[in-house]
């Protein structure tokens, strides 16, 4: 069994230059450390990063791997996951290696992709994961190679709102 942890990249700020180069808002930031801290008072060990390389969810990024105490090693940044769709979530966790022993694995994306995701893999049927919204699943298989055709299940959802 191993676990996947959708993550949507926190609030940015709307309307200033390219939408690649967005930055958190303060209230973001704030909202980002408040879930990577329910993260951690749940038990939850992330092995992995993998993140979009957009500046809001780089700084996401950051914000869980300081709080959760995840070093830079064992984070990767991707320019497939900027505005990725379910196939380009999927190939990016298809990018680990067989063998690679990684119990948990966190994607930090953006929406409509993430939401899309969890519904198409579980069919929970999110209205939308909001942002700094998490979604932590539990993925039936010993390897990450086998990741496709595993079966997978939502275990819960959690919101700055909560």
């Amino acid at each position: 069994m191993k676990t996947l942890i959708i993550i949507r990249h926190a609030k940015a700020e709307q309307g200033f230059g390219k939408d690649i180069e967005r930055k958190l808002t303060d209230r973001g930031q704030r909202n980002a450390a408040k879930m990577a801290a329910l993260l951690k008072e749940k038990g939850y060990r992330i092995d992995r990063i993998f993140s979009s390389n957009s500046e809001r969810t780089m700084q996401t990024t950051r914000i869980f791997a300081e709080v959760l105490r995840i070093p830079g090693s064992h984070i990767r940044y991707f320019e497939s996951l900027y505005l990725a769709d379910v196939l380009g979530i999927t190939e990016t966790i298809e990018w680990l290696r067989e063998g690679e022993n990684i119990q948990t694995l966190a994607i930090v994306g953006h929406n409509p992709g993430v939401t899309n995701f969890v519904n198409d893999l579980t069919h929970a049927g999110l209205e939308g994961l909001p942002t700094s919204g998490v979604a932590v699943m539990e993925v039936v298989m010993d390897d990450w190679s086998n990741f496709d055709a595993a079966e997978k299940r939502l275990v819960e959802t959690f919101s700055p709102k909560d």
